[in-house]
């Protein structure tokens, strides 16, 4: 992939980077959410938000450029919903660009981060259009169990195995607890 490089984030592409999201949002999103929901979703996220989420602690924020144009973001950060799990945020690939295999090295990219080796658990927040995505890239559904969260994502989970206790948690029991 000659004409990709994934590099870390630099502030001044905060503002294309909200576009590109938007774009993505309101261009691929589309397929499996109402229009009023993204709008409403991209009205309520713009450079402010994206800085205080990727200049947070130990957020590893990346952008993806395709021939030197922005093409893809995604990010590895400790879960806010998911105490002491990873969480892989922000994965996004312009639509015209889909298709080759972006996505994928971006994935692999987080992936081969530090943070994302020693974590003995990563969840990932999977919309309705991308969680087959995750799913080809060995993500699970969290506890084994395919259920849609709010009627919009599935959580998903991956154990790299290098941090401690990686070992997969054992199934739910019958009263929702392991």
């Amino acid at each position: 992939m000659d004409k990709l490089v994934i590099r870390p984030v630099w502030r001044a592409e905060y503002p294309q980077v909200v576009e590109l999201i938007r774009r993505v949002m309101l261009e691929v999103n589309i397929r499996d959410y109402e229009e009023a929901y993204l709008l409403d979703y991209v009205k309520r996220y713009g450079p402010a938000q994206l800085a205080a989420f990727a200049d947070s602690p130990d957020c590893h924020f990346y952008v993806g450029l395709w021939e030197g144009k922005l093409a893809a973001c995604g990010a590895v950060a400790p879960s806010e919903g998911r105490p002491g799990a990873l969480e892989i945020r922000s994965v996004y690939v312009r639509p015209d660009l889909e298709g080759k295999g972006i996505g994928r090295e971006m994935m692999a990219v987080l992936e081969a981060d530090p943070a994302f080796q020693r974590a003995a658990r990563v969840v990932v927040s999977a919309s309705l259009t991308a969680h087959t995505f995750y799913q080809k890239l060995g993500y699970t559904y969290e506890n084994g169990v395919k259920r849609e969260e709010d009627h919009d994502h599935y959580w998903m989970e991956k154990f790299p195995g290098k941090g401690a206790g990686a070992e997969p948690p054992s199934p739910l029991d019958a009263a929702g607890k392991r």
